[in-house]
């Protein structure tokens, strides 16, 4: 077995000491160090305060629950070698995992080799069951790429769109051959589509192209699927490239690397994400309170109230099953009908993995993201459409 590296944390809730029973123990990877720490990190902190809550109430099943989470810093030998342990070594009873696609689809094969359910609370590819076997906690891109189509063409009154896709991201060239189905779906035109890879620094050459068309009245919108990683490079070089056409993001725009990186360029972009924070739901509010409590800040973005709501499910699955078995937690999963979580009722339709749940339209103002709307999307692409 590869030398097991980057034990990021142990033990949560100690007062399950005082329950004189085994914990259960629930296995926790996420990139916290690397492109994706600004969306992993915060959920890391949400499992962690869900975990702390459940312990206060009286734990699951008369036990305390144990999170162990290891940090797989964005690099696939460590995914693998970490979730080998929490399976052999630790004999954990589920996995919760990652806010990407990618890392998800490296990862969520090896836990089901041995049996045991994997849930991610962020990462949105709403094919991931079919590949493996692993639950979502958020919505598909499917359903924010459609949300954001619709509320550019239908409110914003947007018609022509460019379409920048990193060709190195499972997720980047899902969600926008999901958002360019629904646009087209709705009437809008797809003028033209440009590519980059993840680790690029440099967008000049695209800004440069998009700047000609939108010079020649050519297009009206673009939408650049990109990660938390590059999301605040890509909006800064495109205002200094002399592109002022909105800008339409997905949830990989959800991170505080949007407005540290881009500052004033950040202001009015836009995007889709999974919940927003300064919704008067009394559930969002006293999460927000709780997290801030915990932590000393507010959520750092929606990924943060995934994360507890991941956790929160599969405490619920085990209160469904009666047991924390690994088999029994993955027949509470499918037994769940309506969890309320703080992103939203979570429901899993008959036979699926995915939950149907609206989506929430943000705006930067001031360096803050504020809420547009939530929206349930008219018309959901076909998940098939992406690879």
């Amino acid at each position: 077995m590869r030398k097991f590296i980057g034990v990021l944390a142990l033990v949560i809730g100690m007062v399950g000491l005082s329950f004189g029973a085994e914990p259960i123990k629930i296995g926790v990877v996420m990139n916290l160090t690397g492109p994706w720490a600004s969306i992993d990190g915060p959920a890391w902190n949400g499992i962690q305060l869900a975990i702390e809550q459940i312990n206060a109430a009286g734990g699951l099943l008369g036990r305390p629950v144990e999170a162990i989470c290891i940090d797989t810093k964005a690099d696939e030998a460590e995914t693998i070698a970490a979730i080998t342990r929490l399976a052999e070594v630790e004999k954990v009873a589920a996995i919760l995992g990652y806010c990407d696609t990618h890392w998800v689809l490296t990862g969520a094969p090896i836990a089901a080799e041995y049996g045991i359910p994997f849930i991610t609370p962020g990462a949105t590819h709403p094919r991931i069951p079919e590949r493996t076997g692993a639950w979502l906690a958020c919505f598909g891109d499917n359903a924010q790429a459609a949300a954001m189509a619709e509320y550019a063409y239908n409110v914003l009154g947007l018609r022509k769109v460019a379409v920048w896709v990193d060709t190195a991201c499972d997720f980047c060239v899902a969600v926008s051959a999901y958002f360019e189905d629904a646009w087209k779906h709705l009437g809008g035109e797809v003028v033209y589509e440009d590519y980059f890879e993840t680790n690029w620094t440099d967008f000049s050459a695209l800004v440069s192209r998009l700047k000609a068309y939108q010079d020649a009245g050519k297009v009206d919108c673009v939408y650049p699927s990109a990660i938390p990683g590059n999301v605040g490079l890509i909006v800064k070089q495109l205002r200094e490239g002399g592109v002022t056409l909105p800008i339409l993001g997905e949830d990989g725009f959800d991170t505080p690397l949007l407005v540290e990186v881009a500052g004033l360029y950040a202001e009015g972009v836009l995007f889709a994400t999974h919940v927003s924070l300064d919704s008067p739901d009394p559930r969002v509010q006293s999460f927000v309170a709780a997290y801030k409590e915990k932590f000393g800040r507010r959520p750092e973005n929606a990924f943060a109230a995934l994360g507890y709501d991941a956790m929160m499910l599969v405490a619920e699955a085990i209160k469904v099953a009666g047991s924390a078995e690994p088999a029994a937690i993955e027949e509470g999963l499918a037994g769940i009908k309506a969890f309320p979580g703080v992103t939203g009722t979570i429901a899993y339709p008959e036979g699926s993995k995915v939950p149907q749940k609206s989506v929430a339209i943000l705006i930067v103002l001031g360096g803050k993201f504020r809420t547009l709307t939530m929206l349930t999307p008219s018309y959901l692409p076909p998940p098939e459409i992406a690879k």
